[in-house]
């Protein structure tokens, strides 16, 4: 009897072998694609091959997240296709699909398109509580929730971000069941939110509480999420005016990720160090300490003009404060003027989430012009 292409896959990437769970995943698409346009089980095989396929191109440890969106964009085809709508599992595969889309479109950097997709998510597991409430899982719609409210924060919606990730971390502890990345991802996003709406003493207990998660755990995700808690935490603490406690935080936070990778040496392990390497130059300038803060972030700033080329919309935000730590800490107009263009665009496009940034990079262009 010959295995089953997607469950022999499944195991590859279950060890942690996503390369050899694509190759095969890869296989299995073209052999199901030929019988899936008058095959109901053959179009159901091939949904779920490509939402696999999509996913571990989307978390491999070099994500490819624009090949992932083309696979869930063939998804899509299928899923629409006749035969598919007419079956009894296209809600449930429709979920599947906006869940998993939600997730990728989030970290390209369409928020937008991300909210829509976790949207319609939604609106299936609605139907499925009428219809079929057996097929849906207990922590189901958690994944849903945590990219709607990241999502919401990235558009500036950030009031309404907190409600989405505290209803997720409820359904997630009153499941029964362990996630704890999952847990600890949520407390970080719930912490960037309530530190971005000054409510930090919320921020701070969320971000401590997700460190001493992440520490517990060993995994090599788990260890990225302890660095970004850790980097998260200390950004809090700045705005606290505790800036010793932050310089400490964030330089763990980097100790983390030479712990996971060393030194970085591929453009995506560089990509990781971006952020630490502002928070430390931001914290660094608050201490009056401008030429360290001018060398982290002239560190920085080829990583995220790097990033950007690939992905904008993900990094404007980061790419602009580099342009203003650069000009704040050099004295140099041409990048505080940099900084004062793209956060009043990003101030246009997504009102209430870079007025902070904007009216800094205000300031230290009337200062480097008086």
């Amino acid at each position: 009897m010959q295995p089953d292409p997607l469950a022999q896959a499944q195991e590859y990437a279950s060890s942690g072998d996503h390369a050899t769970a694509i190759r095969l995943a890869r296989e299995a698409e073209d052999a199901y694609a030929q019988a899936a346009p008058d095959d109901l089980e053959a179009a159901t095989t091939l949904l779920w091959v490509r939402l696999n396929l999509a996913r571990w191109l989307a978390v491999q440890r070099r994500p490819d997240r624009r090949a992932a969106l083309d696979v869930l964009d063939a998804a899509e085809q299928t899923w629409r296709s006749p035969i598919v709508q007419g079956s009894e599992m296209v809600h449930l595969l429709g979920a599947e699909l906006m869940s998993l889309r939600s997730f990728v479109l989030r970290q390209v950097g369409r928020a937008a398109d991300s909210i829509a997709a976790a949207d319609q998510a939604l609106l299936f597991f609605a139907d499925l509580e009428a219809t079929a409430p057996e097929a849906l899982s207990a922590v189901g719609r958690v994944p849903i929730l945590l990219n709607r409210g990241a999502a919401l924060a990235d558009i500036g919606r950030t009031g309404e971000s907190v409600t989405p990730l505290t209803l997720a971390l409820d359904l997630l502890r009153s499941s029964g069941t362990i996630h704890r990345e999952l847990e600890v991802e949520l407390l970080v996003l719930r912490g960037t939110s309530n530190t971005l709406l000054g409510r930090f003493s919320d921020a701070e207990q969320d971000e401590t509480e997700a460190i001493t998660l992440a520490r517990a755990q060993s995994s090599r995700a788990a260890r990225h999420l302890l660095a970004a808690a850790l980097n998260n935490y200390a950004t809090t603490l700045t705005r606290m005016r505790r800036l010793d406690e932050a310089l400490d935080s964030v330089g763990e936070a980097m100790s983390v990720l030479r712990e996971i990778d060393g030194e970085p040496t591929t453009a995506f392990q560089r990509r990781r160090w971006g952020i630490p390497l502002s928070t430390e130059a931001e914290i660094l300038l608050a201490l009056g300490r401008k030429a360290d803060a001018a060398r982290s972030a002239r560190l920085a700033e080829p990583i995220m003009r790097e990033y950007a080329e690939e992905l904008p919309d993900l990094v404007a935000g980061s790419l602009a404060n580099v342009c203003l730590l650069v000009g704040d800490a050099e004295d140099d107009l041409l990048y505080a003027q940099e900084a004062y263009q793209r956060f009043a665009e990003l101030r246009d496009r997504f009102p209430g989430r870079y007025d902070f940034w904007w009216r800094r990079s205000a300031d230290v262009v009337a200062r480097l012009t008086a």
